[in-house]
């Protein structure tokens, strides 16, 4: 049986073209294409995998957006590759080379004809049909990945469903970081955040090593309430919705108006609700 290797790709794009890296010699697949990314470790945030391996491997940061289609399988004589692929961009214009001996940027027709390496193939011909400029990358902060584990799990191998409200949790976490206000700084300016209610509407049961997807955004915002909305969804197909709805108070449970009490925090919150 192959030894079964877990990857990240990018689809890196700018405007209508997309970057191929050709290996360099030495390595695995040398003078093949393929797209840029590299190894995802066990339980790892395959985006934030990727944004790492795109730091390491091109020299410069990057955005991550959709997944660009299912996990490709493709085997190898040095293993079985799970391959998954989503869109990206890049922070920076300089490239530098570390695993490649030779970058091109061009449309999915003008590269279609490289010598691209077996997993990467299903990708590209998937992007004959797709106009790159169209593609939209959400809001940082706005995308987790939870991977389901063995103890979320039943007797039966379904995810229990209490689970599902901690995992709304921890996409809150990560959203309200990456607008500048994670639970630390809220807490140094002597908030706290009670949750008010919770919601969860259940699509389709997860497992044990299921990769949940979960967008976070900003349902409703009042100047005493927060409401945040989480759609999740596993290999493209919806599993769960839910809301939870927070207020504000100090730490002698005082209710706090945020555009008078918290201004900075009430803007930030503002200008993040505007993003679709």
């Amino acid at each position: 049986m192959a030894k079964q290797i877990n990857v990240v790709a990018a689809v890196v794009i700018d405007g209508a073209k997309l970057l191929a890296g050709r290996r360099e010699g030495g390595h695995l697949g040398e003078g093949f294409w393929e797209l840029p990314g590299g190894k995802l470790k066990p339980g790892e945030d395959p985006r934030q995998a990727l944004m790492r391996e795109l730091k390491e491997e091109l020299g410069t940061a990057s955005y991550i957006g959709e997944r660009v289609l299912p996990t490709v399988v493709h085997t190898y004589d040095w293993g079985e590759v799970h391959m998954q692929v989503f869109y990206a961009g890049l922070k920076g214009n300089a490239l530098t080379a570390v695993a490649h001996d030779a970058f091109r940027w061009g449309t999915p027709q003008e590269l279609a004809d490289l010598n691209w390496l077996g997993a990467a193939k299903p990708v590209i011909a998937k992007l004959q049909g797709v106009d790159l400029t169209k593609v939209v990358f959400p809001a940082a902060g706005t995308v987790y990945t939870h991977t389901v584990q063995y103890y979320e799990t039943d007797r039966m191998g379904i995810t229990h469903h209490s689970n599902y409200v901690r995992w709304m949790e921890e996409a809150r976490t990560h959203f309200l970081a990456a607008i500048g206000w994670d639970y630390a700084k809220i807490e140094a300016a002597g908030i706290i955040s009670p949750v008010v209610s919770v919601n969860c509407r259940y699509k389709r049961s997860t497992t044990f090593s299921d990769q949940v997807v979960i967008t976070t955004k900003i349902a409703a915002l009042d100047r005493v309430r927060l409401t945040l909305s989480y759609r999740m969804e596993c290999h493209d197909q919806l599993v769960c919705e839910g809301t939870s709805e927070h207020c504000f108070t100090n730490q002698d449970g005082k209710l706090l108006r945020l555009n008078r009490d918290l201004p900075d925090f009430y803007q930030v919150l503002q200008e993040a609700s505007q993003v679709k």
